[in-house]
């Protein structure tokens, strides 16, 4: 793994996604008034299906001079999925 770059906007973070569709994956983002956004919407496409998923802020810290925040998903608010038979389910399961 390479050591990463600090950003050179203050303004910006990285985005990881925890679990759900977006497990694994990051972004940089922009702050809003200063702040990480504390709930996200994300458009992805699982199995040749679009849908929105919602993910909400949970734990936050500095590396390499960047803020990092971590995202876990919020089933209940997201779209459900073909084939997902209970809503509940866990995202693992998508």
């Amino acid at each position: 793994m390479s050591a990463s770059i600090p950003s050179a906007e203050p303004d910006r973070y990285v985005a990881e996604y925890l679990d759900g569709p977006l497990e694994g994956t990051t972004e940089h983002r922009y702050l809003v008034d200063g702040q990480p956004e504390q709930r996200l919407t994300q458009v992805a496409l699982v199995d040749g299906t679009e849908a929105l998923f919602d993910y909400v802020a949970d734990d936050t810290r500095e590396l390499n001079g960047e803020q990092y925040v971590q995202f876990r998903f919020d089933a209940k608010d997201s779209d459900n999925l073909q084939g997902q038979s209970d809503p509940n389910e866990e995202s693992r399961h998508i």
